[in-house]
């Protein structure tokens, strides 16, 4: 079957240029002695997390313990939790995975690391903390070095749990590649003061964590660093495209898309909106649009309602008959991706297989 005879929408990946992104990352993170630990909230799919395993990645990264369970469940064994655990059934839950797999969790609370510990201690294990820096992001991170310190410190007093490390992520770098070294800089000026505070307490800093996919190629910059957790270099999106990290041609996945009507002059509509490709807006390049029509970049995907897309064909010589398939990059891969049960994948335009998206909707 050619991906043009799939039910509409369906989400496509190019095998072969995943496989690249997969390889690349991993070349790239061998060469600098960087550890590479991807972020699977962009593809939720566990056997494309053994394909990362496979090329060369320590481990994994979720966001959430349902992910983590489903990424256990499937043999996983070596799954960071970069989000704060709180409240008793989620607890619970973890303490189930700790008793035979290494988990780690990021926090920067001591209500979450006394939850932590107490279900570390009854599952008879050690749970790895990293604890969260904010280098910019200001949405999670403890404020000072000082304050990471002390927190650490309380940790080591603590049963059944260990203090492995920091976690950051640099969310607020969107500069093009070639222009981030000053703001790297001041990332890794801050990594640097936070390992010698620790140092002058007695306290191993064994993990530093951090990287994202606009910086991933630039990882080697932070002095200190000891694994990213790029997520979405797997599958590349529109966000991207517009900063610069990737080419067009390395955006692997796609929304095929059907279109519906064409009655309204100047317009036409197709059968994907915000339930097939999220509610998320560009936020790179010229920050417009939701998506990237690839057989016609001068129409423009302009707005959505649920069920529809509204394609602006003012500056095309082409109109979209009734019926014609269009494939879409997405702004937002990760957002999108949680909005389907199915992905399948291709190479050279022959759909081989599909993988069920099993990490889909694991927002506990």
């Amino acid at each position: 079957m050619r991906i043009e005879e799939l039910d509409t929408p369906a989400v496509i990946v190019d095998w072969d240029v995943m496989q690249e992104n997969i390889r690349s990352l991993a070349d790239y993170c061998l060469k600098h002695g960087i550890g590479l630990r991807p972020h699977t909230k962009t593809h939720k799919i566990p056997a494309i997390a053994k394909m990362q395993i496979q090329a060369g990645c320590q481990g994994i990264t979720v966001a959430k313990v349902g992910e983590a369970e489903v990424m256990a469940a499937a043999g996983l064994e070596d799954i960071l939790i970069a989000y704060p655990v709180l409240g008793t059934s989620k607890l619970e839950r973890l303490a189930k995975l700790a008793r035979d797999r290494k988990i780690t969790v990021g926090v920067d609370s001591m209500e979450a690391i006394e939850g932590i510990s107490q279900v570390g201690r009854r599952a008879d294990s050690h749970i790895s903390i990293l604890i969260e820096f904010d280098m910019g992001m200001q949405r999670c991170g403890l404020q000072s070095p000082e304050a990471l310190v002390s927190m650490a410190r309380n940790v080591e007093k603590l049963p059944g749990v260990r203090f492995a490390g920091i976690m950051f992520y640099p969310g607020h770098i969107w500069d093009l590649p070639p222009d981030q070294l000053p703001a790297l800089l001041k990332v890794s000026q801050k990594v640097r003061e936070i390992r010698e505070k620790l140092r002058q307490h007695g306290l191993e800093c064994e993990v530093v964590s951090g990287g994202s996919t606009p910086t991933a190629y630039n990882s080697h910059l932070v002095q200190g660093i000891t694994e990213i957790r790029a997520g979405t270099y797997v599958f590349y999106d529109m966000n991207e495209a517009g900063v610069q990290a990737c080419k067009l041609s390395q955006c692997a996945l796609k929304v095929l898309v059907t279109v519906i009507s064409n009655a309204v002059e100047g317009k036409a509509m197709i059968d994907g909106g915000s339930k097939t490709f999220s509610g998320d807006r560009l936020i790179s390049g010229d920050k417009t649009g939701f998506g990237y029509i690839t057989e016609h970049p001068e129409i423009k995907f302009v707005s959505m309602s649920e069920e529809h897309g509204h394609l602006d064909l003012g500056l095309s010589s082409h109109k979209p008959s009734v019926g014609e398939k269009l494939s879409i990059i997405p702004n937002h891969v990760c957002a999108c991706v949680n909005m389907h049960d199915q992905i399948y994948y291709h190479r050279k335009g022959i759909v081989e297989g599909m993988w069920t998206v099993e990490g889909r909707g694991k927002v506990r």
